[in-house]
């Protein structure tokens, strides 16, 4: 399996603050994390770390910066063969404040809005990825190889991400771009808001597969026409910022070694909720064991996808069905009961 994963990389810099901003008050800050981040950065290093042969498409500035983004994909064996420099500005950051009782965050986006310019994609993926910054880059990644499984991360509603959705075979959004896309509310108290926005997201992208993530409250996703909701695994929650990231990067993996469309959302809803037990996207990522042996306590090692040589997608999915009734709910018209994490906040990527 190789992956091309096309988008931002960026500096991420985590800050803990232990109280609510308010206007004119400043905040004394001591302590830092910096990491490479970036929601195609974040993926990237995800599947690296889980052993596939990756490949990073962005655009970083001539700085320290840069360099540092470059060791960490390095570090995990993700190629860097398609990062570009921009030498008249720097690389972009973000800067996420931590509240440490109420786990929300406030993220401050420094994007200097350079974008690739060479497309030099001289590998031929299984896979391609993009988090939808980047349209023409996108968008020549799957010309180029019109073989490829392409998936698509919306995090934001931008709208050039809106726009490439069309070319792409899944898509993986959260519940803020699913509102701002179909202009609804979830009402989680009225299941049917959640069917309706699915429903109107498959009216607009026909040909793709959907997944919608909810934070605390699981995803939404269908199988046979039959909408359905995924909860989240109980953690102590850290820090929730990059758990959609890790969702989108464990579900490709999933996918991409023939998981199963339900297995593979198994599988990212357990790396995505086992993230938010610690602080920084980067850091926070679990290791593939890790995954798998919640798994195998969950469901049982027969059954988990990864222990085993040879699967079929077609009974993956028959299997997810009928051993996973406790984790999986089907959404009705009338009722929707999810057992979560009251704690855990809306997962960002």
């Amino acid at each position: 399996m190789k992956v091309l994963c096309i988008g931002n990389s960026c500096i991420e810099t985590t800050c803990q603050i232990d109280k609510q901003i308010v206007e004119n008050e400043e905040i004394k800050i001591t302590e830092k994390m910096d990491n490479g981040g970036g929601t195609a950065g974040n993926i990237a290093y995800l599947l690296g770390k889980w052993g596939v042969e990756t490949y990073i498409a962005s655009m970083l500035g001539a700085d320290d910066f840069a360099n540092k983004i470059k060791k960490e994909y390095e570090t995990v064996g993700v190629k860097t063969d398609f990062i570009e420099t921009a030498f008249d500005r720097g690389t972009n950051q973000k800067v996420i404040l931590v509240n440490k009782t109420t786990k929300n965050n406030i993220v401050l986006d420094l994007n200097n809005g350079s974008l690739l310019k060479k497309y030099a994609f001289s590998v031929e993926p299984n896979i391609i990825i993009t988090d939808g910054t980047d349209y023409n880059a996108s968008l020549a990644a799957f010309d180029r190889y019109p073989k490829a499984s392409s998936f698509l991360s919306i995090t934001n509603p931008y709208p050039e991400a809106i726009e490439i959705g069309k070319y792409v075979n899944c898509i993986i959004l959260n519940k803020k771009s699913a509102e701002a896309i179909t202009n609804l509310k979830v009402n989680y108290d009225e299941s049917g808001t959640i069917v309706n926005i699915y429903n109107k997201l498959k009216q607009k992208y026909s040909k793709a597969e959907i997944i919608v993530t909810l934070g605390e409250r699981g995803c939404v996703y269908s199988i046979n026409g039959q909408v359905k909701i995924m909860p989240t695994v109980r953690v102590d929650v850290v820090d929730t910022y990059g758990a959609g990231s890790v969702f989108v990067g464990s579900f490709v993996y999933a996918m991409g070694r023939n998981f199963g469309l339900e297995k593979s959302i198994a599988y990212a809803s357990i790396a995505s909720s086992l993230s938010t037990s610690k602080m920084t996207a980067r850091k926070s990522i679990p290791s593939l064991g890790e995954v798998s042996n919640y798994y195998d306590e969950k469901f049982g090692s027969g059954n988990n996808p990864n222990n085993q040589v040879a699967n079929n997608i077609e009974q993956n999915a028959v299997n997810m069905q009928t051993t996973q009734e406790e984790f999986q709910i089907n959404i009705n018209s009338t009722d929707i009961n999810t057992t979560t994490n009251e704690n855990v906040n809306e997962q960002n990527s």
